[in-house]
């Protein structure tokens, strides 16, 4: 069901889109007509089914050859920003917790905190902080492991009783001799794509700024909209919302996340028919139900729970 010259094509269109950012437009489009700057617009929004293309490779229904499949994984992955591994180690590890409350990021426990102080960490969270520590990951990898260690096991929530072995995973999965090595040379990969990109753009860089810092917005604003005020308990929790068909298609059908949930072994291709099968009911539309997102923070007493 893997549909890999698609795929293929996709891929091609997003390292097509990489080049005219880091290179065509300072160097060939600007300096005719500062006009070409609005293409800055589409550019960031390409972020959406950028990471879609990486969610694919993670699962492993990009290709059907799995080296070939995590090459390219990895390929998308460094023009995303972040090591293949640490977005995929990410990835599965909110599969494997998904409706817990260590897993959701705007649930706290108001005998421990605040909404105040839960608000501090969950709006930064949310306009962009996520995306960037997931670039950030890039550079912290060449730490001392000894170093790396700690900072891996709180990421993946040491010391939650819910979050269970995730840590040990993580940190064997992440800090492992071979998986290091390839976290570091994507990692280094990225950030001289990045450094490449500042360089030619020169004194218009906080054109570049601007788009990176929209790619972080978007990226960290979708990351939790199909799981905000979800109930907790079922693994299979995700929101499927409206979007016309082919800006679905665009978005490699992302709008069908609790689909994704309920059947993670399907490519992309196959969410609409089995959304369709399951006679699943969509909250809203993917253009509406992230917004509310903007409420904020919400106790862990007010959402149901729901038996998987």
């Amino acid at each position: 069901m893997i549909q890999a010259r698609l795929n293929l094509f996709l891929a091609a269109l997003t390292v097509l889109a990489h080049v005219v950012l880091v290179a065509a437009l300072p160097l060939l489009l600007l300096p005719r007509d500062p006009a070409w700057a609005w293409l800055l617009v589409p550019l960031s929004l390409a972020i959406v089914p950028h990471w879609a293309l990486v969610h694919e490779a993670v699962h492993g229904h990009l290709l059907w050859d799995r080296r070939a499949n995590d090459r390219l994984g990895r390929l998308l992955a460094i023009l995303f920003g972040a090591p293949f591994d640490v977005l995929r180690v990410g990835h599965l590890s909110h599969h494997a917790l998904n409706a817990r409350a260590v897993e959701r990021p705007e649930i706290y426990d108001p005998s421990v905190r605040s909404r105040l102080v839960a608000a501090l960490g969950y709006f930064p969270r949310l306009c962009g902080g996520l995306y960037l520590v997931e670039v950030a990951s890039s550079a912290l990898a060449w730490l001392p492991r000894r170093w790396l260690r700690p900072v891996v096991r709180r990421l993946f929530y040491e010391g939650e009783m819910e979050a269970g072995a995730i840590p040990n995973r993580a940190e064997r999965q992440l800090l492992g001799p071979r998986s290091l090595v390839r976290i570091r040379a994507d990692g280094a990969a990225a950030v001289t794509i990045l450094t490449l990109a500042f360089w030619l753009w020169g004194a218009a860089w906080p054109w570049l700024l601007a788009a990176l810092l929209a790619r972080a917005f978007i990226v960290s604003f979708l990351d939790n909209a199909p799981h905000y005020l979800g109930e907790l308990g079922d693994p299979r929790q995700g929101h499927d919302m409206v979007l016309p068909p082919p800006l679905a298609a665009l978005v490699l059908h992302a709008n069908l996340h609790g689909t994704h949930h309920r059947h993670p072994d399907l490519p992309w291709t196959e969410l609409p028919r089995r959304f369709a099968l399951d006679r699943a009911q969509p909250v809203g539309s993917w253009f509406v139900v992230p917004w509310r997102q903007l409420r904020g923070p919400v106790p862990v007493t007010a959402l149901r729970r729901e038996q998987p």
